[in-house]
Parts: C-alpha cells; structure tokens; sequence
C-alpha cells in the first residue's frame, strides 16, 4: 500500500466518519512501512483521527462534512506531491501543512 493509494481511496469515499477512520488507520501502518516519511503520514493520519474522535457518534451536516474531507485531501495532495520533493523541501512541506492544520482548521 502506498500514500498514493491511501489518497486516492479517500478522495473516492464518502465524507463520513468510516472513511476518516479508515484513512488514519491506513496513514498509521504505512508509518511502519515508510519510516523515512513517517512525519508526513502522521500529521494527516492525527488529523483524521481527531475527526473521528470528535464526530464518529455525531449527526455531522452533510456541508461539513465535505469541507472537512477537502481539506484532509488538500493535505494529502500537498503531502504526495513533496514526496518527490528533496528531503528538506519535503521537511518544508510538512511543517507548512503542520501549521496550517494547527492554527487555520478549526474543525478537526
């Protein structure tokens, strides 16, 4: 399984919390696989957990929802696209995503 694979089967998904879930479980084994990347897959992996963690038991507004999942995948774009980047872009890359997910999303 790659991040390219992860990504794209969560683009495909629906906004629930299921595909969140399963997302971030995924995120978290490929940690395993890829420790060279593991820092990229963790951010985007937290960020769908705390998703999970904050709505799995919620009747979430369908216009949420989908904002939520475009950003995680606004996230994983940018993520995948930095794994063809030099290690040190790609630091740059993950803490720029870090940032933004930590002091601009409010929603999860």
């Amino acid at each position: 399984m790659t991040f390219k694979e992860i990504t794209e089967r969560f683009a495909h998904s629906e906004s629930g919390s299921d595909s969140f879930k399963l997302f971030f479980k995924e995120a978290f084994e490929l940690m395993k696989a890829d420790p060279d990347n593991a820092g990229l897959y963790f951010v985007v992996g937290v960020a769908a957990q705390t998703y999970v963690i904050k709505y799995e038991d919620q009747a979430v507004d369908p216009e949420f929802a989908d904002r939520a999942k475009a950003t995680l995948e606004g996230f994983n774009r940018r993520l995948l696209d930095a794994l063809d980047m030099e290690p040190l872009a790609r630091l740059r890359v993950l803490g720029e995503v870090a940032v933004e997910y930590e002091w601009e999303v409010d929603a999860f």
